[in-house]
């Protein structure tokens, strides 16, 4: 019998071309969206965005399967640390494909990366015809077809479909370089919980690798910076979103036509089979550090569910930029918060992003012997709409918490936003805050006012000490990145996911791994019931 079923589920799989998960629960399966929650590439000394970026130091490698059968375009958006997206570009994956590349690449301007799909034919896969310049997409279901639908914006020349493209210069975005490397530079391992840094007056620099005033994607006031002065330091850092896309797009997540356009892929497949379908993995190497080290870990699956339609209470992964852009629904037929009357085809519309949320309490390993030479980061990645407190204003992004200083009380340094966690080291002993516990403070052995400001970092926690006043050189953290309130006001779409890197003496002695999500099981707010999900 035991045979039999593993027989029937492996035909299944072949013939959807997707596996079964549970959705709202962290697993390691096909998904619709990839989520790889930070990169970092070294400029190696440059001071110009003048490409190519000098080899060595550090760089991010990534790569992107496509599990099913049909072919599909992923959708990849690079974001900086305050969660503007930055740049984006589409990548065909026929069915059962691999491709994969280097953030240095990237940033180098390379967005050809499967050269086996992104060739110059007559017809770009977008649906271009590149030598009339007419739209001629193929549509459909097979091994090289890409597209589920027409670009609703066919009929408009000069519009997305026409500037959406697979097919990419050498060098594809030469002209705006200085506008990409400014608005991601600036970035270094952070150093501290508990300070945000300030700005260094004599460069326009920021202290604690925290605040870059001088970001073109977020234009902050003259009197604080320069925007996009062609001046680049520290090191390029993000991260990315890659999404099973319907039809090529230049639409970023957090634009409304992502969503009313149904350029995101969700309802509509087939019946036997669902937008999940990609996997990845990223991996971190380090020719500067221990004589060479490498770390790395899938990247993060974010799986479709078509019970997570909009609404204004349930969590989703783009849920704040579907929340963001309720707007657009303006003379639309509106059910439960999400636009349903789209110019796609009727099949595929669909109300938000229909995403899994990440959770936002983890477990890890640390060491933090420096005698010995051993020691851990903890990379970090979370999300939520930001109240700022003097005008009490919702905000997608932290692009004006920087425009104001980066100022205390806003963005992810506002109380509902600080860290709740406990450190214990190897031998159950934990760090006793004094003062904590009581009936209303915080529970004996768990520290707060701490912070991580950013959207995406790496925290070096040998160099972070607040988290660890017990000095403890190993143990293990159980982190909540929120407040211990039971229901903060200012956490609406709060999420995150925490990887962790270690490293010793010697350059094979280097590992990567996700820290363990202890938020029980289900992680959808409200939850859509504890049963099987993928459904179609």
């Amino acid at each position: 019998m035991r045979k039999f079923s593993v027989l029937v589920a492996l035909v299944l799989l072949a013939a959807a071309g997707t596996g079964y998960a549970v959705t709202c629960a962290y697993d390691n399966v096909p998904a619709a969206t990839l989520l790889v929650p930070y990169w970092k590439v070294s400029l190696n000394g440059l001071t110009t965005p003048t490409a190519p970026i000098p080899t060595g130091g550090v760089d991010t490698l990534v790569s992107i399967v496509n599990v099913s059968t049909p072919g599909v375009i992923a959708h990849v958006t690079v974001w900086n640390k305050f969660s503007r997206a930055v740049l984006d570009f589409n990548v065909p994956l026929t069915g059962t494909d691999v491709t994969s590349f280097s953030m240095r690449d990237i940033m180098n301007g390379h967005l050809n990366v499967n050269p086996n799909t992104q060739v110059t034919p007559v017809n770009d896969v977008c649906g271009i015809d590149l030598a009339t310049n007419t739209f001629d997409p193929v549509v459909g279901f097979g091994k090289t077809q890409f597209l589920r639908f027409t670009h609703p914006e066919a009929a408009t020349p000069g519009s997305d479909a026409f500037t959406s493209i697979s097919q990419y210069a050498a060098d594809a975005f030469q002209a705006f370089r200085g506008r990409v490397w400014d608005s991601l530079d600036e970035s270094g391992d952070i150093t501290s919980f508990t300070s945000q840094g300030s700005k260094n007056t004599a460069t326009g620099t920021s202290n604690g690798n925290i605040l870059d005033f001088d970001n073109p994607v977020c234009t902050v006031p003259a009197t604080v910076a320069t925007n996009g002065d062609n001046v680049v330091s520290g090191a390029l850092s993000g991260y990315l979103t890659i999404d099973v896309v319907n039809f090529c797009t230049n639409f970023f997540p957090s634009d409304a036509q992502f969503y009313t356009e149904d350029a995101i892929a969700t309802v509509g497949w087939a019946p036997t089979f669902t937008p999940n379908v990609l996997i990845g993995d990223v991996f971190y190497v380090d020719t500067a550090t221990q004589s060479g080290n490498i770390s790395g870990d899938p990247a993060v699956p974010i799986e479709f569910d078509s019970r997570l339609g909009f609404n204004t209470t349930a969590r989703t992964f783009f849920g704040k930029f579907v929340e963001k852009n309720a707007a657009a629904c303006a003379g639309q037929e509106v059910l439960a918060g999400g636009c349903t009357q789209f110019p796609s085809a009727a099949g595929f519309r669909f109300s938000g992003d229909g995403r899994e949320p990440l959770g936002d309490r983890y477990g890890f390993r640390f060491l933090a012997d420096n005698i010995n030479g051993v020691q851990s980061w903890i990379t970090v990645w979370r999300s939520d709409r930001y109240t700022n407190t003097a005008t009490s204003l919702a905000q997608v992004d932290l692009c004006t918490w920087l425009a104001a200083g980066g100022p205390s009380g806003f963005g992810l340094g506002d109380t509902d936003h600080q860290l709740f966690e406990a450190t214990f080291d190897n031998d159950e002993n934990f760090f006793t805050q004094p003062g904590s516990g009581g009936p209303s403070g915080t529970p004996q052995g768990q520290t707060s006012n701490l912070y991580l400001f950013l959207e995406t970092q790496r925290v070096s926690l040998l160099a972070a000490t607040e988290f660890n006043p017990g000095a403890f050189t190993g143990g293990w953290v159980d982190m909540t990145l929120r407040s211990s309130t039971p229901n903060p006001a200012n956490i609406p779409w709060n999420q995150g996911w925490i990887g962790v890197q270690h490293t010793a003496p010697g350059a094979f002695i280097s590992v990567g791994h996700a820290a363990a999500n202890l938020n029980n099981q289900f992680q959808c707010t409200p939850a859509i019931g504890q049963g099987v999900g993928n459904t179609p």
